[in-house]
């Protein structure tokens, strides 16, 4: 039969959509036949895949035992030596002989290659016996030159060899054999992934499990270390109509095109495709009369989404709860994803991606980040949201991996902790959970602390739903806020503005809500986005979640860096620096000095379409007095007469003769083809169309016409760039100030583009462009305005493509730029135009230095060290060709290092590196308090192998998007009245503004806990970015939540002068309440190192402070995994004076053992000896003086903790854990506690429980 195939990249397609034979290698001879006939005809093929309605492929190890049967065959039916007649024997036995070979060898051998083997040990079997019963010699050539040869062919074959030891059960017709020898990866067409569904032999099944309609089953293979996650999605479940639908829907969709917002929106995108495909789906099911339930429309439709516009296999991995980390390693489509799963750690799947899809994925992370992936920037970080999962996204490829991309992906939680929770994954004990629950009852002041990333606001969240709901918390968190410039997008277009004017019309345009004073707009119908850090050091794009607006008034900072970049803060707002163990941390204005470091990005990945050209019909508001001329102008008012009758009448023009007017001036319109601006405005608002092609306009007067239609070709925006650096308007056209012939190669060029000769100035080096309709189009549609000292770069050129933008900055730097001994610079007497500059270089990841105004001349100037120069050289650039020579000398003298970009770790940091890489240079940077630079950290680092994880961090910080920015100067500008204006920006806290980088923090999870029922109140103590004023400050607000009532109070972390006033609401204990907080600190002492010297405690008040718990981030012996575990629990007691350390203030109570991996008590709190603990039992009657009871008490909640997680894993019903479960199993706790003691005079821990077991049980059905 004729088969379709094509071979692409080494693959054999066949075409089976209309065999009336499976298709498969394993279970049909036919398909067997028509594959290695295929095979004869291509050698040099690696893969085969049988496309019907799913694509069967088989690998490399199968397509090449396939192979080899096709050589055999190959081999004897082209050696003429081989099937020579007399080898068949005399003439008696020669012909039957030669039809039973020639049918084993063009038949049996191509579909059944075992059975053709067997086969032929049974015809040598044969022969050998009726030789001897003849006697005839006849036999004995057949054998040796026939059938032997043959079979020694075959048993060299890899297919025999493997299945040899097995022959004896062979049977002819059955193909067991073969399914033990090939093993398909199966997809269906719309998928890209190959699904390995054949399990190997011997797997042992470990445990199973669903996700939705998703089956997981984890298996021990034997012989292997890593276990199989085995994942088996309902895609594979479906009907052979539904993949027809699937299909065909597919086909669809293919051909709609997402608009650039809802690209820069995957939840959008999403929600349109999946109405998109249930509409679509519906249609094609009533055309195929095939009928279909709501609920199977809806399967089919999400599936259809899962893999059009959303990231298929991934997905699926990413919505199981079980999975932390996603691994795809390079070189895609040769080695299964990886995952790593939290009963199992390190798994291998039964999922192998295929390059397109690997490139497929690369696509979308661009998209969705706005940050580029290529050779030239080899990492891209940044997030995904999918169906039931969010996680951050580490993408890599060349030159970095030099096979090509890979990809890791870190799973993220997204509900609250819960101390059960904790208690699972054995962050502590159900002990710690029971006397932590009862100290938050307790009413006493707690500090959670411990390093980045050691789960303390994760902890303070759990330990805020141990509170009871009748209680009323307030909750405050410092955020940012300010009238600064920032760079954002908006539906996906880049663009600069102020936080004032981006909240004031936002909040104008689509309302808002007040809530205590603030008005709030909690969506984001524009799809905002701004520039942000990730926790792992690197810049990108991320969606605001609020805007927000309050009046205010306080004291402003302005804090000024190396580079020239400014910004104004209160006193207690907080930007970034680094601590002293080489964290990336919060500092207030109040601790910066000037010397110290601050975060400030050093690339604003983004990326921009390029707009090609301008159409002066979208700015007709903007432009008065202009004439459209053109002979399509008389044809449209022809066609639209009547129209164009009324509004000339509209707006007072004759449109009859009459004594004054001869002529009407329609008929003047139409016998000049022109028409006035306006008239044409009111036209195309009434929706009338005209073609542009041939339109040109002109202002009144004698100007020449220009097309409606320009350029912004590289020329065009070149122009503009030098008209920025050195031009001006005439009173009837637009000067540029060229000095040499390559700049002005370009104003001619423009002057050429529209029919006008550029003439010179009677300076003798100015161009003049003498076209009143250039000028109308630059000033007043292009908005470029001003003078030397006010101009600024237009808004509309940041919504450009970075190609587009360079060549603006090209025109810049033409004009004004000039190369030193060292990098180059620009002057410009412009403050904003300079820091314009600054901030679009930033674009192309070149960090520059802005100097003060030069007193002599009045100008700033920017300068680009050689570090940069590269970057420089080949993403902008000058249009003279003699710099551009200089700057290619320069560049291959460029050093591998900058001393200005440097990462300004501390001495402590220093000695550890020392201690653990002996090529680190200590002497000098250690003794002598040199810093390191950013490539010499990178390049210490290498040394380390990829399972050295002691200096992750600085991994981390050496490869980040962060520059270490020295601050000049820090002063107080007085104090400013006005609106303060804030957003969210969740999950990182913090934003870029003034391109320093800006504290937004929001981590605890208030909008959950509103959903769970809790009267909370969120107090957000506000601070300045610039010219604007703050609200309360922290120590303000704290103060003010004190006069709030009878509240428990949680500060989100502790960083400045909040401090005080926190621990004077601990010293009166917020009116027997709980207090809370989180701080930075590795043990107790650190803690009380911190709040004292750091942030200016005085000593005693530490006294205020009842428990501290630390938590903190271990590692295994081996070094290979990391985890979190609380390590102490310390009470702080009242009789010191000067140093709690050495005068025994610090108690602890519970220790981490690492030899059991839990908290231990210790005999102070077993003893009842605890302070914090006897205080709490003195206010309850039934505790004073009865520790027994109050010991008791606390074993109670650890029980009860304890139960939730062994139910919750017994009956497999893991949301028992979650919030909405353990808030309502505490509080029946305190009403069960509270009816028993009114029943039977005492908190009867026995009874109490036994009831409370009932209420769970019954609650569990």
């Amino acid at each position: 039969m004729a088969v379709d195939y094509e071979i692409v990249d080494n693959t054999l397609r066949i075409n089976c959509l209309n065999w009336v034979v499976a298709p498969s290698i394993e279970d049909s001879a036919a398909a067997m036949g028509v594959v290695i006939e295929r095979l004869l005809e291509a050698r040099n093929v690696l893969r085969v895949v049988l496309v019907e309605r799913r694509e069967i492929e088989y690998g490399f190890e199968e397509t090449r035992m396939l192979q080899e049967i096709a050589e055999v065959y190959r081999s004897v039916v082209s050696s003429e030596d081989f099937i020579r007649m007399e080898n068949f024997g005399c003439a008696k036995h020669a012909p039957k002989r030669f039809s039973e070979f020639r049918f084993l060898i063009s038949e049996v051998l191509r579909k059944d290659p075992i059975g053709a083997y067997v086969k032929i040990g049974l015809m040598i079997r044969s022969a050998e016996r009726e030789s001897r019963i003849s006697g005839d010699d006849c036999f004995k050539a057949y054998v040796e030159k026939i059938l032997l040869p043959l079979k020694s062919m075959l048993e060299r074959t890899q297919m025999i060899k493997r299945i040899k030891d097995k022959i004896k059960l062979f049977k002819f017709g059955d193909r067991s054999l073969y399914r033990m020898l090939f093993y398909p990866l199966i997809r269906p067409t719309f998928m890209l992934t190959r699904f390995i569904l054949t399990l190997p032999k011997d797997a042992i099944l470990l445990d199973k499990y669903k996700i939705g309609a998703t089956d997981v089953e984890i298996y021990k293979l034997p012989g292997k270390v890593k276990y199989l996650y085995y994942i088996l999605p309902e895609e594979f479940k479906l009907t052979q109509d539904m993949y027809d639908l699937i299909e065909r829907a597919r086909q669809y969709l293919a051909a709609h095109k997402p608009t650039e917002a809802e690209l820069a929106d995957p939840r959008r995108v999403r929600d349109l495709f999946f109405s998109i495909s249930r509409d679509l789906i519906k249609d094609l099911a009533k055309m195929s009369k095939l009928y279909l339930t709501e609920e199977e429309v809806d399967k089919l439709a999400n599936i259809l989404v899962r893999y059009t516009v959303g990231f298929g296999v991934l997905e699926l991995l990413l919505a199981d709860d079980k999975i932390q980390d996603v691994y795809v390693n390079s070189p895609i489509g040769y080695s299964p994803i990886y995952v790593f799963h939290s009963d199992f750690e390190e798994c291998e799947t039964n999922l192998i991606p295929t390059k397109d899809e690997g490139e497929s994925w690369a696509t979308r992370f661009r998209l969705y980040s706005g940050r580029p992936l290529d050779e030239a920037n080899p990492v891209l970080d940044t997030e995904i949201v999918v169906p039931g999962g969010r996680a951050r996204v580490a993408a890599i490829t060349r030159t970095l991996s030099p096979e090509g991309l890979a990809f890791a992906f870190r799973r993220h939680r997204e509900k609250s902790w819960t101390f059960p929770l904790f208690m699972k994954v054995k962050m502590f004990n159900p002990l710690y959970a029971g006397l932590m629950s009862f100290i938050a009852d307790g009413g006493k002041a707690v500090l959670i602390a411990g390093g980045r990333g050691a789960g303390k606001t994760s902890l303070l969240s759990a330990l805020m739903l141990e509170i009871m709901r009748k209680f009323r918390i307030l909750v405050q968190q410092d955020s940012v806020t300010g009238d600064c410039e920032l760079l954002i997008t908006r539906n996906g277009k880049l663009e600069r503005t102020t936080v004032g004017e981006l909240v004031d019309n936002l909040l104008l345009k689509y309302g808002y809500k007040v809530e205590n004073g603030r008005e709030i707009l909690d969506k984001n119908p524009e799809n905002i986005r701004v520039f942000t850090v990730d926790k792992h050091g690197k810049v990108r794009l991320a969606s605001v979640s609020k805007f927000i607006r309050h009046k205010v008034s306080k004291n402003i900072f302005e804090v000024e860096t190396r580079t020239g970049k400014k910004i104004k803060v209160t006193e207690d707002h907080s930007l970034f620096s680094l601590s002293k163990d080489g964290k990336l941390q919060p500092i207030s204005a109040k601790e910066i000095k000037v010397g110290s470091y601050l975060a400030t990005p050093r690339i604003l990945p983004v990326e921009s379409e390029k707009v090609e050209k301008l159409n002066v019909l979208e700015f007709l508001e903007k432009l008065k007095d202009v004439y459209f001329v053109g002979s399509t102008v008389r044809s449209f008012i022809l066609a639209h007469k009547q129209s164009v009758k009324e509004i000339a009448k509209e707006l007072g023009y004759a449109i009859h003769k009459t004594d004054k007017y001869p002529k009407s001036a329609i008929s003047c319109w139409l016998r000049n083809s022109i028409l006035p601006s306006e008239v044409l405005r009111r036209m195309l608002a009434k929706g009338c169309k005209i073609c542009t092609s041939l339109l040109k306009f002109k202002v009144k007067g004698n100007s020449k016409p220009m097309p409606v239609e320009i350029s912004l070709d590289q020329d065009f925006l070149s122009f503009i760039g030098l008209w920025l650096a050195g031009g001006c308007y005439a009173k009837n056209g637009v000067i540029v100030s060229a000095v040499d012939e390559d700049t002005r190669e370009i104003v001619h060029k423009i002057g050429k583009r529209f029919g006008i000769k550029p003439r010179l100035c009677n300076d003798g080096f100015s161009l003049i462009i003498g076209s009143t309709a250039l000028k109308a189009i630059m000033r007043d549609v292009l908005e470029l305005n001003g003078d030397a000292y006010t101009k600024r770069i237009p808004d509309w050129i940041f919504k450009l493509s970075k190609e587009q933008i360079s060549h603006v900055l090209k025109g810049l730097f033409s004009r004004n730029g000039y190369i030193t001994n060292c990098g180059v610079a620009i002057t410009l007497a412009s403050f904003g135009l300079i820091k314009d500059v600054q901030t679009a270089l930033l674009l192309f990841g070149v960090v520059s230095r802005v100097n003060r105004m030069n007193k002599k001349d009045k100008a700033y100037s920017c300068g680009i060290s050689q570090k940069f120069l590269q970057t420089f050289y080949e993403k902008i650039g000058f249009l003279q060709k003699e710099r551009m020579e200089r700057l290619a000398e320069m560049c291959e003298r460029v050093p591998t290092h900058d001393t200005t970009d440097v990462i300004p770790l501390t001495a402590e940091v220093k000695e550890e590196i020392s201690k653990l890489l002996p090529n680190f240079n200590y002497q000098d940077y250690g003794k002598r308090g040199q810093n390191i630079s950013r490539e010499n950290l990178a390049q210490v680092l290498e040394s380390l192998g990829p399972n050295d994880c002691e200096l992750d961090e600085l991994k981390d910080l050496a490869n980040s998007d962060i520059f270490w920015d020295e601050v000049r100067s820090v002063k107080c500008v007085g104090k400013l009245n006005g609106y303060v204006y804030d957003f969210s920006v969740p999950e990182t806290e913090n934003f870029v503004c003034e391109n320093i980088l800006a504290h937004n923090t929001l981590e605890l999870p208030i909008d959950q806990f509103r959903q769970l029922g809790y009267n909370i109140e969120s107090l957000k103590s506000r601070s300045v970015i610039t010219r604007v004023e703050t609200e309360l400050s922290p120590d303000e607000a704290l103060r003010t939540a004190l006069r709030l009532g009878d509240s428990v109070l949680i500060v989100g972390e502790v960083r400045s002068v909040e401090s005080t006033v926190l621990f004077e609401a601990m010293r009166i204990g917020a009116l027997a309440n709980l207090v809370a907080g989180t701080i930075h600190g590795e043990s107790a002492y650190g803690v009380f190192d911190r709040v004292v010297h750091d942030l200016g405690l005085a000593p005693t008040s530490f006294k205020a402070l009842d428990l501290l718990t630390i938590c903190n981030m271990l590692r295994s012996p081996d070094g290979l995994h990391r985890f979190r575990r609380v390590t102490e629990v310390t009470e702080i007691r009242k009789r010191w004076k000067e140093d709690p350390l050495e005068e025994g203030a610090f108690v602890t109570l519970m220790e981490y053992s690492a030899k059991e991996d839990t908290l231990k008590p210790t005999d102070t709190l077993l003893n009842g000896e605890s302070e914090v603990l006897n205080e709490i039992a003195k206010r309850v009657r039934e505790w004073h003086g009865a520790w027994d009871l109050v010991w008791e008490n606390i074993l109670l909640r650890a029980k009860i903790k304890q139960t939730m997680v062994d139910y919750a894993q017994q009956l497999n019903r893991p949301e028992v854990l979650e919030a909405e479960w353990v808030v309502p199993a505490n509080e029946m706790f305190h009403s069960i506690s509270e009816e028993v003691l009114r029943e039977v005079g005492s908190v009867d821990s026995k009874l109490v429980y036994e009831r409370w077991l009932k209420w769970f049980k019954d609650a569990l059905r």
